[in-house]
C-alpha cells in the first residue's frame, strides 16, 4: 500500500539523518526545497516537519530553518546494572511481596482513563541482603492472569503472554539520590542507619504513546553502578 506524501518526506529525512548525511546540528532542506523536490504543498511539508520535531529528530528555529537534533535520536542506547561487581549472581533472587489493584489517584492519573492498574511490589536479594525494592504500576491488560511466580520477571511474562518485548519500547528514566529515606523503604531494605538510596523512576510506553508501566525502584547506594552505551 502506498504511503502518504508527508510520510514519504518524513521517512526520507529520517533515513538521511540515520545515515549521517544530515549531521547533528546541521540545517536540513528548507520548506521551499522540500516542496519542489517532492512536488507537494506547504501543508504537506509542514506536517512532515512537525512530526519530525515531535519525535525528536529535528528542531526548528524561527527565521533560520530546521536543524538535526544533537541528541542520539534514532540510536539505540542501553544501560547495564553492574551488580556483579558486588554480589554473586548465582545467589541473587527476587521475591514478589504483593500484587493488588491500584486505586491511588496520583498513580492512576498517569494512565489513560479507564485502565485498570496493578501494583506489583518486589524485593531483590543478594544472598540474605535485600538490595532493591521495586514497585511497578502496570496496565492489567499486559499481565492478565499472571501468578506471583510469573511476576518475578514481569518482562518475561509480558513477552510470553503478549509477544511484546518491552525492552524495545520507548521509555523514560530518571535516577536520583533519595535522602532521608522513608521509614517503610528502610524497613524493607533493612537499613538501620542513616544512608541514602538511589531512586529510579521509569515510564514505559506503547507504540500509541499510552503508558504501560510506571516504576519506582529503591536501591541501596552501595550496589548502584550503571554503564550506558550506544549500540
Amino acid at each position: 500500500m502506498a504511503i502518504s506524501k508527508y510520510e514519504e518526506i518524513k521517512q526520507d529525512i529520517i533515513k538521511r539523518i540515520l545515515s549521517k548525511e544530515f549531521q547533528p546540528g546541521q540545517k536540513i532542506s528548507s520548506e521551499a526545497e522540500l516542496k519542489s523536490k517532492y512536488n507537494v504543498s506547504s501543508t504537506t511539508v509542514v506536517k512532515a516537519l512537525n512530526e519530525l520535531v515531535s519525535e525528536g529528530y529535528v528542531y526548528r528555529v524561527q527565521g533560520k530553518g530546521t536543524f538535526v537534533t544533537k541528541a542520539l535520536r534514532g540510536t539505540t542506547v542501553r544501560y547495564f546494572e553492574n551488580d556483579y561487581k558486588y554480589v554473586d549472581r548465582s545467589d541473587e533472587r527476587t521475591e514478589v511481596l504483593s500484587v493488588k489493584k491500584e486505586s491511588t489517584s496520583e498513580i492512576i492519573g498517569e494512565f489513560e482513563e479507564g485502565i485498570e492498574v496493578q501494583e506489583i511490589t518486589r524485593l531483590k536479594y543478594a544472598g540474605k541482603d535485600p538490595i532493591q525494592l521495586t514497585i511497578t504500576y502496570m496496565d492489567s491488560n499486559y499481565i492478565q492472569g499472571a501468578s506471583k511466580e510469573q511476576l518475578k520477571s514481569i518482562y518475561d511474562t509480558v513477552r510470553e503472554k503478549k509477544n511484546i518485548n518491552l525492552f524495545n519500547n520507548r521509555f523514560e528514566e530518571n535516577f536520583k539520590i533519595l535522602f532521608p529515606v522513608p521509614d517503610e523503604i528502610k524497613k524493607s531494605l533493612q537499613i538501620t542507619g542513616e544512608e541514602p538510596v538511589v531512586l529510579m523512576t521509569q515510564k514505559t510506553y506503547a507504540s500509541d504513546n499510552k503508558l504501560i508501566e510506571f516504576i519506582l525502584s529503591y536501591k541501596k547506594h552501595k550496589y548502584f553502578d550503571i554503564t550506558v552505551t550506544s549500540v
